[in-house]
């Protein structure tokens, strides 16, 4: 298949010609397919935080653009992959979509050394070979299956990372997550896998497992399927949290939370600091309207929410659908809802919900009102 569809859609979107038909095109090809969606991230990311350089003239901009697309092509080392220079100059609304472009050429020309870093494809000898990180992200709104080089298999929810060393799997095998991923670990008794998560460390060496960690939360979520994890914080290394198949924890992770007390043993249910308890396991369970535990359910595409309290449903739609929402009827975020959403919009998704407890809403671009 011909990644230029792809290429076309990405060049539309950052424009701003693209039309809603063509955006969710857009998101139905990449999750289809994952192996490039990290590469239209890198290539759209500094698209919002354009290079502070100016250059004189516009011509100047599209050359350093038409740079960064060759030297992108070459780092990639795929040519029927080819980026496209999404420039032309055939009416005054082209010419309005080349300057947004020119804007940011200066920053796009800055990626290439990026790539050329995160991809783990800069030629060199084994002893630097060691100090190179792989990286594999999703774009807000989808998600991407990767495998790893031992074979384990992950996937990436929406506005998701991974990092880990060049040489993985060889003396080590360390990832560390932003956002939410599942992992199938491939079993290597030998070499332990130990994903990181904030100030959470957990030890595998084969089994399935959901870890959540967005920023901006202060929580880290592990639910396993099966096999079985050894978990440690930053603050409490020496106490081991063991957890059994069909088991979620949730573990506090604010960092202005007072030093543990490490005199204090840790009941079977958590452990405390002080009257705070930083820690809760409880038990995985099917949903009641689909054939899936919530928890996992959108590594097969579908969005499951099973009597959750508004606000932890607002932060996953925010996340599924790439939107900002802004609560103003705070009587809602403790009310329960449930629901199932696999192809329906953000605006379809909230019509149902508004079944369950009545509320007003309003879209206006990426921001959502619910008052």
């Amino acid at each position: 298949m011909s990644y230029n569809k792809i290429w076309q859609l990405v060049a539309r979107k950052l424009s701003g010609e693209a039309s809603l038909d063509e955006l969710k095109e857009l998101e139905h090809l990449l999750q289809e397919y994952p192996e490039i969606a990290y590469k239209v991230d890198i290539y759209c990311q500094y698209f919002d935080n354009p290079s502070s350089q100016v250059y004189r003239t516009d011509e100047a901009k599209r050359r350093s653009l038409e740079q960064f697309r060759l030297q992108f092509n070459r780092e990639f080392n795929n040519e029927s992959e080819a980026v496209p220079l999404p420039l032309t100059y055939n009416s005054g609304a082209a010419m309005h979509g080349i300057k947004k472009w020119m804007a940011v050429a200066a920053g796009l020309i800055t990626i290439a050394a990026t790539v050329f870093f995160m991809t783990g494809r800069e030629k060199g000898n084994a002893g630097i070979a060691q100090h190179k990180i792989n990286e594999v992200n999703t774009m807000p709104g989808t998600r991407s299956k990767t495998v790893l080089p031992d074979g384990t298999i992950v996937w990436l929810n929406s506005d998701s990372r991974i990092s880990y060393n060049a040489d993985f799997g060889k003396n080590e095998r360390e990832v560390t997550l932003t956002g939410e991923a599942f992992f199938d670990v491939a079993h290597n008794e030998s070499v332990p896998m130990i994903v990181h998560a904030k100030t959470v460390s957990i030890l595998v060496k084969g089994t399935a497992f959901n870890v959540r960690s967005y920023p901006g939360s202060d929580k880290v979520q592990t639910s396993l399927l099966r096999g079985s994890i050894e978990l440690t914080t930053k603050d409490r290394p020496e106490q081991k949290i063991l957890l059994k198949p069909n088991e979620k924890i949730t573990i506090d992770v604010q960092e202005n939370r007072p030093a543990a007390n490490n005199d204090i043993p840790a009941p079977s249910a958590g452990t405390y600091n002080g009257n705070k308890k930083i820690y809760h396991i409880d038990s995985l369970k099917q949903s009641t309207l689909a054939d899936v535990i919530p928890e996992v359910s959108w590594i097969e595409n579908r969005l499951v929410f099973d009597n959750e309290p508004f606000t932890d449903v607002i932060d996953r739609m925010e996340k599924w659908y790439n939107v900002d929402i802004i609560l103003t009827n705070q009587h809602l975020g403790g009310k329960n809802f449930s629901g199932v959403f696999e192809k329906e919009n953000i605006a379809e998704a909230l019509s149902a919900l508004q079944i369950i407890n009545y509320f007003d809403f309003e879209i206006m671009g990426r921001n959502v009102i619910i008052k």
